[in-house]
């Protein structure tokens, strides 16, 4: 594979980054702090998170501890409304496993993992009947039977939905079966600050609990399921939560990342002054919502031949081109063709909340325009979630199987989290079954690099980490976005360099600047690999290397800790 070896700046960046080669965020007495053992810790209460935790609850005789961020009901599969793709009923549809499969490699720009794909689809099939079982009211006909729909660049309809809030309801059953399980432990607002190591093993995490008290929580395997990076943008579908904690977590710790990069920005969220870019599920377009310029358009057939179902990343800078042409800063979504009492049976969320602004999508359309929405790339894993450092596993979004190659299919998100998180769990927890209770150890002091003190002052006066952290928004939306060149990557590049010298540097003892620390870090770490990846390939578009090069990048590009 060729590299930008001639880069200037990547060749600098080689030798280091102040604050890049930092191994623990927080500096303390280990004696001093309160100790917890557990035989699996799960970090993450999503999909992918309470899925492994269910798995590695199997057997009873393991303790498994959830740690969730913020409620245990808060995480990005909350907040999914399309649905989950599986090939449930393909008697009914003509679909197949193949065709799911196909599908999604159509949509992969060649660099899917075909493997774990297949798994992906087979195994998705009994884990979504699972999930029926423990009673997730999918959406039914008349006749009691689930209810289908189709999505952009889906060839049959096989998405299970409940409405508009399909991950609000997939959460809730989740939630309810973990609680009911008596060796699962669940702990809301508990911060994991970082991985701890022993000899290069995890061995569990150091976490600020409920009442913002360090701990230490030694663990014989560990199971990292904390979600994506949306948050990093400025325009973004995703929840407070995700901000990249896991990636950066990993990577202290030494594991292997790939593909991180491919950002998949949905192309329709609600696009309105004061509001939040609330998500407009693209199941809206697969019911026969259109598209269309301010003079009432329909543009996407000059894009692609599938018009609306095209895959997101076409329809994003399809959306970018119009709003370049027309001089506006949003296109609009029509309903029109799609039957009221369906706009009301399928999408109730989005009614109601469009209607919270003034808006009636019955009778106008929605201003939209595209968000951050997906991190394709992630912790590298196996097929049973093992990463390069042995004891942690990942799954879900945090994770990168390989199976979305630069480009996710629609719905495979949340049947991803699903499989993966479940081999993860029984990865784990047989895993533990075999080995030893680890035991506490000094963790080693910061290095020369890092100061002790917490830092409120820098050469330029006080650190105004809401500042930081706005700036830090808006350099990755307009340099890391949709569009790309190399110019604007290097220029994030370096005042990424500028202005992670002193957080990173620095000891703090808030949730808020740990997860600025670790947001600084992750933003790195993504425009990086940008700038290293000199094609366009799915979601990853470079507008001064328009093309894709498979002589030179048909493969996935990975960064480690050791690499700098």
């Amino acid at each position: 594979m060729t590299e930008p070896k001639d880069n200037p700046l990547l060749e600098k960046l080689r030798a280091g980054v102040p604050g890049m080669s930092r191994r623990y965020l927080a500096d303390f007495e280990i004696s001093r702090i309160s100790h917890r053992f557990t035989d699996v810790l799960v970090i993450g209460s999503g999909i992918a998170g309470l899925s492994a935790a269910l798995a590695a609850a199997e057997n009873e005789e393991l303790e498994v501890l959830v740690l969730a961020k913020s409620s245990l009901e808060e995480s990005a599969t909350r907040w999914a409304q399309g649905g989950i793709a599986a090939v449930i009923l393909p008697e009914r549809t003509g679909d197949s496993l193949e065709a799911h499969m196909r599908d999604t490699i159509d949509v992969a720009a060649g660099i899917a993992e075909e493997e774990n794909l297949r798994i992906m689809t087979a195994e998705g099939v009994e884990r979504v009947r699972e999930l029926v079982e423990r009673g997730t009211d999918f959406d039914r006909n008349t006749e009691g039977e689930l209810q289908l729909t189709r999505e952009g660049a889906h060839s049959f309809p096989r998405i299970l939905h409940r409405g508009d809030t399909t991950g609000q309801e997939i959460a809730r059953a989740l939630v309810e079966a973990a609680l009911k399980k008596n060796n699962i432990l669940c702990r809301p607002g508990t911060f994991a600050i970082d991985l701890l190591d022993r000899e290069g093993s995890c061995i569990g995490a150091l976490v600020a609990n409920e009442t913002g008290q360090l701990e230490a929580i030694w663990a014989r395997q560990t199971v990292l399921a904390t979600g994506g990076v949306g948050r990093l943008y400025r325009e973004t579908t995703n929840p407070s939560v995700a901000t990249g904690d896991g990636l950066a977590m990993a990577f202290r710790a030494g594991a292997r990342l790939m593909d991180l990069e491919f950002i998949q920005f949905h192309p329709t969220t609600l696009y309105l002054a004061g509001a939040d870019r609330f998500l407009i599920t693209e199941a809206i377009r697969g019911e026969g919502g259109v598209l269309r310029t301010q003079a009432g358009d329909a543009f996407m057939k000059r894009f692609h031949e599938l018009a609306d179902l095209a895959p997101r990343d076409v329809v994003s800078r399809s959306i970018l081109e119009i709003m370049k042409e027309t001089g506006e800063n949003k296109v609009w979504l029509d309903l029109g063709a799609i039957a009221e009492d369906r706009i009301r049976e399928r999408f109730p969320r989005i009614l109601e909340l469009s209607r919270s602004f003034g808006i009636d999508i019955i009778r106008e359309p929605i201003p939209v325009r595209p968000s951050a929405h997906y991190s394709i790339g992630g912790v590298s894993t196996d097929p049973n979630g093992r990463t390069s450092v042995p004891g942690l596993l990942a799954a879900g979004e945090v994770a990168c199987t390989g199976v979305h190659g630069a480009n996710r299919l629609g719905s495979n998100s949340l049947l991803e989290g699903l499989v993966f998180g479940h081999r993860s769990g029984r990865e784990a927890a047989r895993t533990a079954a075999g080995l030893p209770r680890p035991e506490p150890f000094p963790l080693p002091k910061p290095g020369k690099e890092l100061s002790p003190e917490i830092v409120t002052n820098t050469p330029g006066g006080e650190l105004d980490l809401a500042d930081l952290l706005s700036s830090l928004k808006s350099l990755l939306w307009y340099k890391v976005g949709v569009e790309r060149n190399g110019r604007d990557l290097s220029s994030a590049l370096e005042q990424l360099s500028t202005w992670t010298a002193y957080p990173l540097a620095a000891d703090f003892r808030d949730v808020e600047s740990w997860t600025l620390q670790n947001m600084l870090q992750t933003s790195w770490l993504v425009t990086y690999s940008a700038l290293r990846r000199m094609e366009s390939r799915g979601v990853h578009y470079r507008a001064d290397h328009p093309d894709r090069d498979d002589l030179n990048f048909s493969r996935h590009l990975a960064i480690s800790r050791a690499d700098f």
